[in-house]
């Protein structure tokens, strides 16, 4: 009976880890909540911003005459003249040997990062680490744009400066914001599609992270924008204007999300009306996005035990000060976690060798009431008893329960780690973040799950094991694809305790002799 909810456990705990992966691939984890949104017809105001595709709009003119490259830093920003749209954004990741990776929304669509009023033409200039963009409407509107690159940051600044020059009051109306999607290229500044985790319009509400949906929604955001597995695209609400409800519009064209902020302003002749709004667009390291102040770590997933996770990233950090190498730190985790576990390991042992020691018992039992399973069911409880076993000789499980928690955990941190991603191990290892090239390490560890199998397997029914052995190959399936940080724990895991199991064998055996 035992090892049915082993089985079971086992089975259901890597349907979640494949089901949790897939679906971080393509559309964000439930949980948090939706911000209300309004799918009505649009404000009266007219807005000034690129529609989207699906509303019959080409994409944005970028050819070569339109666009202007400015290298600031570890910065390069193609600036389309159009709206004054950034094109393409490219950094520097802090790798050795790191190279220009293209942080750009995907190109054929109409909609463009940071773009104002994309109907107007702009004038460019750089002054110093800032970017001054300037057009003028026929009624008169000037439009002063900013951009404040920081030469070796993530965090930047945006400011629009309108000016009524005409001779009548104007009350224009645009979107400012980033999209659609943020994600990677291939790290040589060329347009790349893929992304290696699912995308998202988030919002953060203190203490909430808003999943948002499309439509418009108006509510008192701290921060607001997109993001992907690694990266994101984040404006934060100026300090002194937390408690300012922010007017988004978001826009969704296949997994990718657009959020806008909707700009509204009365001005009369010779008024000037100016937004500033600092926004960050990088990788999502958690410590580096925890120390701005912001509350911009939120959007690193811990998965569902988040505190949990917290505590493990923070050890995976510690040790990797020790190793210099992340696959080395995550052998060294998964040791201490196993010692951190060895009395329920210990505990969960014991109780196998009271399920073998009734075996024969138990077999009895089944045979003199295969036809009355009240009394079965009665005799199986008053042996588990004798034997001082309870909850029907399911303690074996309780042990593996506790641990969910702390392997989900793990699992969840593994897989969102930004600085896992390209991070070497050894030999043909190169990316922890991606999986094994060659396979060889989901083999290993399908290999050792399968001596672990076959070191139980000596209680187990003999109509069972063909399932039992059928394990490994599974995982071995499910691993495949899984990033090779994740296959290394797994692999330590089930080798460290396969050395724990024939320690205890030994020690029950040699206990056994004594007596």
């Amino acid at each position: 009976m035992k090892k049915n909810y082993v089985l079971a456990f086992a089975l259901s705990f890597a349907v979640l880890m494949s089901w949790q992966y897939m679906m971080g691939r393509h559309k964000p984890p439930a949980g948090e909540p939706d911000a209300p949104a309004s799918m009505g017809a649009p404000s009266p105001e007219k807005i000034d911003r690129v529609v989207s595709p699906s509303a019959g709009a080409k994409a944005p003119d970028i050819r070569r005459e339109n666009a202007v490259v400015f290298e600031i830093g570890d910065n390069r920003v193609t600036v389309n003249r159009w709206g004054g749209a950034v094109a393409q954004w490219e950094i520097k990741e802090a790798k050795e040997d790191a190279q220009w990776l293209t942080l750009s929304p995907v190109k054929e669509f109409a909609v463009q990062p940071l773009a104002t009023f994309p109907d107007l033409p702009f004038e460019v200039r750089r002054e110093g680490d800032r970017l001054l963009l300037t057009a003028k409407r026929d009624d008169g509107l000037l439009i002063e744009k900013s951009i404040l690159v920081s030469p070796h940051s993530h965090l930047h600044q945006v400011s629009v400066t309108l000016t009524n020059r005409g001779k009548a009051p104007l009350s224009p109306t645009y979107e400012i914001g980033w999209g659609p999607g943020v994600e990677a290229g291939d790290e040589k500044g060329k347009d790349g599609r893929e992304a290696k985790g699912f995308q998202r319009a988030l919002a953060f509400e203190a203490p909430k992270l808003v999943h948002l949906k499309p439509g418009t929604t108006t509510r008192p955001y701290r921060w607001w924008g997109v993001d992907g597995h690694y990266f994101l695209a984040a404006f934060i609400t100026p300090t002194g204007r937390e408690t300012a409800d922010v007017k988004l519009h978001v826009e969704k064209e296949e997994h990718y999300f657009s959020v806008h902020r909707v700009v509204s302003a009365q001005m009369e002749p010779g008024a000037t009306q100016e937004e500033t709004a600092a926004f960050y667009l990088g990788p999502k390291g958690y410590q580096n996005l925890k120390s701005l102040g912001f509350g911009l770590e939120r959007s690193v997933d811990f998965g569902y035990f988040a505190p949990f996770g917290k505590v493990i990233h923070r050890a995976l950090f510690t040790f990797h000060k020790v190793t210099r190498n992340y696959g080395w730190a995550i052998i060294v985790l998964t040791v201490i976690i196993q010692i951190l576990v060895l009395p329920l390991t210990i505990k969960s042992f014991q109780h196998g060798q009271k399920m073998k020691l009734i075996q024969p018992q138990m077999k009895r039992l089944q045979e003199l009431y295969k036809n009355d399973a009240r009394r079965l069911n009665s005799e199986m409880l008053a042996l588990y008893q004798r034997h001082g076993m309870r909850f029907m000789g399911m303690e074996g499980c309780v042990p593996m329960l506790i641990q969910l928690p702390v392997f989900w955990a793990l699992f969840s941190t593994l897989r969102n780690t930004y600085e896992l991603r390209h991070a070497p191990w050894f030999g043909w290892v190169k990316d922890l973040s991606a999986h094994d090239p060659f396979y060889v390490l989901p083999v290993l560890m399908g290999a050792g799950m399968f001596f672990q199998q076959k070191m139980s397997m000596s209680s187990v029914d003999p109509s069972q094991r063909q399932i039992m052995y059928m394990m490994p190959i599974v995982f071995t399936f499910i691993f495949l694809k899984m990033p090779a940080g994740l296959v290394i724990y797994w692999l330590t895991n089930s080798l460290v305790t396969i050395g724990v199991q024939l320690i205890l064998m030994r020690r029950a055996a040699a206990t056994a002799a004594a007596r």
